[in-house]
């Protein structure tokens, strides 16, 4: 365990779910946190829920009242808890009720992120190290020889090292299975329509691009001994056009960054995903490190034993079957959503946004009716609709985010014993 400073950090993890196997997840990473010397009396636990997403009660998501007892804090955020919060808010900061309705109040990920996130800060804690409800911090590793293992290294240390350090983010890098995309794919979809789909997304995405439907089964993703023996991270993350890419998946987060009024908060638009893309397009001028903090990601829920130690020999390559293809298709329509505002945050000009986002909607129907006949996938139907609707609704999104950051800075971050700016 690492001692920079003489007073020990306290640790908030901050997950939003809708999966009642969130329990198991965390009780692998406070394992793996006690493994490698931690007190968990230093950490808290912020569990903001979705009871709709499998028609949960929030009581299905309560952790074993022994590990609950051993923690500097449970919170469990439910709905209603974010209905509180966003009255509370109101009432006490005068904040505009819509601005703050579209922060916290409601379903999606940005309000979840977002209400624990304010719970840690009113909590005092120093560090927020944010994971999801479908990945482990166990990691395969994969030596010379091409035999594999599994090993508990140590989380936490690398993301709380660096924040320590001054780095306003951490960021750590995924094993396993990066995207819902399914391996087997490319047996389905032909060569040309799987290019098309890549060239249209690329243009308002910040990690798909013309060959991410390409050479699937090498995208399964292990740890190398050699990275292991020889690291390259941690490093400084530098500006790309699209600011500093994060997945909110594996991120660290210094509090006092926020309190300093620093950091921005999350923010999609309504019904749609890309939290984690608009918070990265705010971070040129901050301090972003990646750290060797390794998780295994499982998005299709294939190995659901990983949190009891319960290791396969290899990762299996994804059929393509009506249950990753349900997942496919709601990657690809969840892409499509916040791509029109994705485009309008990163174009130089008007001129440069009105190009990219009339080249997606004229290019997105033939790959993905294509697919969708290929597929039998009729929610693949829609995506020209789907992206025509949230291009209708970009300068109002825009103006929304713009006003929940200055709302964030100048009224909740304060409220929640942070600096005020004038």
């Amino acid at each position: 365990m690492i001692h920079i400073t003489t007073k020990k950090p306290r640790i908030a993890l901050t997950i939003p779910t809708g999966r009642v196997a969130v329990k198991r997840v965390v009780k692998s990473f406070l394992n793996n946190a006690e493994l490698h010397d931690y007190d968990i009396e230093d950490f808290s636990v912020y569990l903001s829920i979705d009871t709709e997403y499998n028609n949960t009660r929030a009581s299905d998501f309560k952790l074993d009242s022994n590990l609950e007892r051993r923690l500097r804090n449970v919170d469990y955020i439910t709905p209603k808890s974010r209905e509180e919060i966003g009255r509370e808010l109101i009432s006490e900061t005068g904040a505009n009720p819509l601005i703050i309705n579209s922060m916290f109040v409601g379903r999606g990920y940005s309000k979840q992120r977002n209400s624990a996130l304010l719970r840690a800060l009113q909590d005092e804690n120093d560090i927020a190290i944010c994971f999801d409800d479908d990945e482990v911090p166990y990691i395969p590793i994969k030596d010379k020889n091409m035999n594999v293992r599994w090993e508990a290294l140590d989380f936490f240390t690398p993301h709380i090292k660096e924040l320590l350090k001054g780095a306003d983010v951490t960021r750590g890098p995924y094993t396993g299975y990066l995207s819902p995309i399914p391996s087997d794919l490319e047996e389905e979809i032909p060569e040309f329509i799987r290019e098309k789909l890549g060239e249209v997304l690329q243009l308002g995405n910040e990690v798909v691009n013309r060959k991410s439907f390409f050479n699937l089964a090498d995208k399964i993703i292990y740890l190398s001994d050699n990275e292991i023996t020889n690291p390259h991270r941690p490093y400084t993350v530098m500006n790309s056009k699209y600011g500093k890419t994060i997945l909110s998946g594996n991120m660290g987060i210094n509090l006092d960054s926020i309190r300093k009024g620093k950091l921005p908060i999350f923010y999609n638009p309504p019904n749609a995903r890309g939290e984690d893309a608009f918070f990265g397009l705010q971070l040129k001028d901050n301090n972003v490190v990646e750290a060797p903090s390794y998780i295994f990601h499982d998005p299709f829920s294939l190995y659901p034993n990983l949190p009891e130690g319960n290791f396969p020999k290899k990762l299996e390559a994804i059929p393509v079957n009506r249950k990753s293809i349900d997942r496919f298709a709601d990657a690809v329509t969840g892409w499509l959503k916040y791509a029109p505002l994705f485009i309008l945050m990163s174009s130089k000009t008007p001129g440069e946004r009105e190009e990219r986002i009339s080249k997606m909607i004229n290019g997105i129907e033939a790959p993905t009716r294509k697919m969708a006949e290929l597929l039998d996938s009729p929610r693949l139907l829609n995506c020209r609709r789907i992206l025509e609707n949230y291009d209708r609704e970009v300068f109002k999104d825009y103006q929304m985010l713009r006003k929940a950051q200055e709302t964030w800075r100048e009224k909740v971050v304060p409220y929640c014993g942070g600096l005020v700016y004038a």
